[in-house]
């Protein structure tokens, strides 16, 4: 393989990254997560950051290898009608998040009960790992994503993106500590917007295939 080819391989894998951390939405994710995890001791926080960001891979991973099979040959669904499909998610989420933003907090056990750290984390890993990071919108891109670059090339980058977000999440006290909320909170509304961009286009893209099917 020759330099040239590396490069747009490893350029093709950047991007995926970026598109994959666009949609997973970390950024945006981090300030309803430290919200919802308010008032929650910091290792269990910290513990449940964790198993959100493997469960979160592991629902990925499964849907990248079976989803295209799934969808062609059990739903009977093209590429572009998928295109169009997710699109159309990604901007009903993103203009949904945008102008009305989940808030929710972390209450504690109530009086009288006593939760166990394992108990903490069962009932939190739900919504948090889906479906606000991993949604709809997020399983019908990542086979998007794979159909255009390759399985190889999706998986690579997807690996890349979460442990970017391992990471992040990790650093999530020290984060908030540096930035504050109202940082975090501009940042999370901006992230928004780019979901949203990216769903027009993946729209504009699966209009432009049926377009192409239709006149061919």
């Amino acid at each position: 393989m020759t330099f040239p080819e590396i490069q747009a391989d490893l350029h093709i894998i950047f991007t995926a990254v970026l598109a994959i951390i666009a949609i997973l939405n970390p950024f945006g994710n981090l300030p309803q997560y430290l919200a919802m995890t308010e008032g929650m001791p910091t290792p269990t926080r910290q513990k449940l950051f964790r198993v959100i960001g493997y469960t979160a891979f592991i629902i990925v991973m499964i849907f990248t290898l079976t989803g295209p099979y799934i969808m062609k040959y059990l739903f009977k669904i093209e590429i572009r009608d998928l295109r169009i499909a997710g699109g159309l998610i990604l901007i009903i989420m993103g203009v949904k998040n945008l102008l009305f933003p989940l808030k929710v907090k972390y209450q504690g056990p109530e009086a009288g009960e006593d939760e166990t750290e394992d108990e903490i984390i069962r009932k939190s890993i739900i919504p948090m790992a889906f479906p606000m990071m991993v949604g709809p919108g997020t399983l019908a891109t990542m086979i998007v994503i794979s159909a255009d670059n390759g399985m190889i090339a999706t998986l690579t980058a997807a690996s890349a993106a979460f442990l970017f977000i391992l990471a992040l999440f990790h650093f999530s006290a020290s984060i908030e500590r540096v930035f504050g909320k109202l940082v975090l909170h501009v940042i999370a509304r901006i992230m928004q917007v780019f979901i949203v961009a990216i769903g027009v286009k993946m729209i504009m893209n699966g209009m432009k295939d049926a377009i192409a099917y239709l006149t061919s």
